[in-house]
């Protein structure tokens, strides 16, 4: 999510802090600045509630309609959030990581799931970067095919990603990395996948996290993954 340093601080301070601010923002940009700040503090419902003013003021601005797609996904709105992200993906054809994003909702549907295919091909045919994110998504659409050897490779090759250094991001592939050891019957693999996971939960946001490259022991060619 974007955001203006400047109005995220005063916002951060006064927007989301108070059950309401003093005077509500009047064009898109701001709505969807102050959802930005209501969501990183975890107030999913009032963000929401920003991005949908930021899109109804500018149905087709494709910022503001994927984060609307997030809060609604972040709040079990699977639909919604598809949705959302149609229209994202249909104002801005070529915007790979509004579609990486449509793949990954669509994979949370027990019923749409295959649509995610197409989508995600199309994604990665663009060489979008970090390619890490996108790969997970491969990879999470290969679980669901039971193609968990596919799977495991795109995790591996999505860990290898130097792009891909957010803690929570690896974390995150890690454990779907686990989940198709685990099916492979490699459980030994599959629980220290785990365990990697959760300490680099432990990491991020710590300065070490933030500079560590592909020469880390999680992922790369040396991960036990």
């Amino acid at each position: 999510m974007r955001r203006t340093a400047a109005l995220v601080l005063v916002l951060a301070a006064l927007g989301c802090a108070m059950a309401r601010p003093p005077r509500s923002p009047v064009t898109a940009e701001a709505h969807n600045d102050l959802g930005v700040a209501c969501f990183e503090r975890g107030d999913l419902r009032r963000a929401l509630a920003e991005f949908e003013r930021a899109a109804a003021l500018r149905p087709d601005w494709t910022r503001a309609l994927v984060n609307l797609g997030d809060a609604r996904l972040g709040l079990g709105d699977v639909s919604g959030a598809i949705e959302a992200y149609r229209r994202a993906v249909a104002s801005a054809p070529d915007d790979a990581g509004a579609a990486n994003n449509l793949a990954w909702a669509l994979l949370q549907d027990p019923a749409r799931w295959p649509e995610a295919e197409s989508i995600i091909d199309g994604a990665l045919a663009r060489h979008p970067e970090p390619r890490g994110y996108y790969l997970d998504t491969l990879g999470a659409l290969r679980l669901r095919k039971g193609d968990n050897q596919g799977a495991l490779s795109a995790f591996r090759e999505a860990l290898a990603d130097e792009g891909l250094r957010e803690g929570g991001a690896r974390a995150l592939v890690l454990e779907h990395a686990a989940e198709a050891l685990a099916r492979l019957g490699d459980r030994a693999a599959s629980a220290r996948c785990r365990t990697l996971a959760e300490a680099e939960r432990g990491r991020s946001g710590s300065a070490l996290a933030a500079t560590r490259g592909a020469a880390s022991s999680v992922g790369g060619q040396g991960s036990v993954c």
